[in-house]
């Protein structure tokens, strides 16, 4: 029998089909536009447009909005991690999705054309100018295959929720409060479920932006009015953390035989925002057999979509009952999702040197010293990754911005952490959160 790769989770992992996708993303012949600003969840800001699809890659080439750092560029590629080639568009707009600046640029889409070591795109959502922009190209669509009006269909919360009475899966409850009788009716419905009030949120997001819990009524109006002029606002009971075993994010690909999980991983959340996952092997037979059991059932929900044969990712809470774990659905992220790229560059520096990681991967917005590389190299020392000792792990810088405010600086560090247990992934966390002054 052959023996599992180091990365792959235990009574999780479908080997197979994650090797296939960590195939693909690898490939010389896929061109990758992993930034997911295409999902009306992602909103776009003046500063943060110019950072899309700056990250640490296994994939050859790719399209970001600007170039990233060369310094952080030139370490990656020391690490033999990529890209090697990044394809950019003569446009750097907030005004736009990456796909539509891409698209309309003429002499770049020209450039790719001619580049025949290309054969297939990955995108990571694809929108219509997405959808428009593969067939464009003449590329072959690799784990993005289903119609943009899938993607639109499926990442709507609300529907996952209405959806689990059909394919006989538990989500939490949701009801749209579309004026302000409907969210006092909602508020009053759902609030009592757990005593603890509502969530009001989105009914498209991601990340995190723009849920807010409320504990009371009034708590409940003000945010809604704060919400109700950027979509349509979903109440839902808010599960009190007493309850929760597990904040469950799991990964994986829609094929025609159910769910192939990829990695399941533990969500680090700071009031209500999305900061990272924690990927470990501590996870019990039951615990997966329950998401395991509900994912079955999503994925059957998802096909009759439209939606197959492209990664997915569903958030959820894995409760405590009297009979044992039972995971509810709670956000349906129908897309390349941000644990992916993350997990392929452990998955390749992990099987580079033939051992499995304890990893997390997490968003520092910290004050202080302006951060850049050389000092990151400085303070962290050997508990940075390095080439020569990648079995050793540490901590992979894969984002870093910083803005100036005086002597200071606002600084945000999107970090990977390579631990050997939970005390060297404690250790390594302890050390980047030092490099602040205040980590906010």
């Amino acid at each position: 029998m052959t023996a599992a790769p180091p990365w792959a989770q235990p009574g999780i992992t479908d080997v197979p089909a994650a090797r296939a996708f960590l195939d693909a993303l690898a490939s010389r012949d896929t061109l990758v536009l992993a930034s997911s600003d295409g999902d009306v969840g992602y909103p776009l800001t003046r500063r943060a447009h110019a950072f899309r699809g700056h990250t640490a890659y296994v994939s050859r080439t790719i399209i970001a909005a600007t170039p990233p750092p060369e310094d952080l560029l030139d370490y990656h590629r020391s690490l033999g991690l990529g890209p090697e080639r990044v394809l950019c568009p003569a446009a750097a707009s907030a005004r736009a999705r990456l796909a539509r600046l891409v698209l309309d640029d003429e002499a770049l889409c020209t450039r790719i054309r001619a580049d025949h070591s290309l054969a297939r795109m990955m995108i990571a959502f694809k929108d219509r100018a997405a959808e428009t922009l593969v067939a464009h190209l003449g590329l072959a669509p690799s784990y993005c295959a289903p119609a943009a009006e899938a993607y639109e269909t499926a990442n709507d919360k609300l529907a996952l929720a209405e959806a689990s009475a059909r394919y006989g899966f538990d989500a939490v409850a949701m009801r749209a409060a579309p004026d302000a009788a409907a969210l006092d009716a909602a508020f009053r419905a759902l609030a009592d479920v757990h005593g603890e009030g509502c969530v009001i949120r989105l009914r498209r997001g991601a990340g995190g932006h723009h849920v807010h819990w409320a504990p009371t009524l009034a708590a409940a109006r003000r945010v809604w009015r704060r919400l109700r002029g950027r979509g349509d606002v979903l109440v839902a009971p808010w599960i009190p953390t007493a309850r929760v075993l597990r904040n469950v994010a799991t990964h994986g690909i829609v094929t025609g035989d159910g769910f192939a999980p990829i990695v399941f991983s533990d969500q680090l959340i700071r009031k209500c925002s999305f900061r990272g996952g924690r990927v470990t092997p501590e996870w019990r037979a039951e615990e997966v057999a329950a998401v395991r059991g509900a994912l079955a059932r999503i994925a059957r929900w998802l096909t009759d979509l439209g939606y197959r044969d492209a990664p997915v990712g569903i958030d959820g809470f894995l409760l405590r009952a009297p009979d044992g774990p039972r995971f509810l659905a709670l956000d349906p992220n129908v897309r390349l999702t941000g644990t992916m790229l993350p997990w392929a560059v452990v998955a390749t520096l992990g099987e580079a040197v033939g051992r499995a990681f304890v990893w997390q991967f997490e968003w520092f917005p910290m004050l202080g010293a302006a951060l850049t590389l050389p000092r990151l190299r400085h303070r962290l020392g050997e508990d940075l990754v390095r080439p020569a000792a990648l079995e050793r792990g540490g901590v992979l810088p894969t984002f870093l911005a910083t803005r100036r405010l005086g002597p200071l600086g606002a600084s945000g560090l999107w970090a990977i952490l390579l631990a050997y247990d939970a005390a060297h992934l404690a250790h390594l966390r302890e050390r980047v959160r030092r490099l602040a002054l205040i980590l906010r």
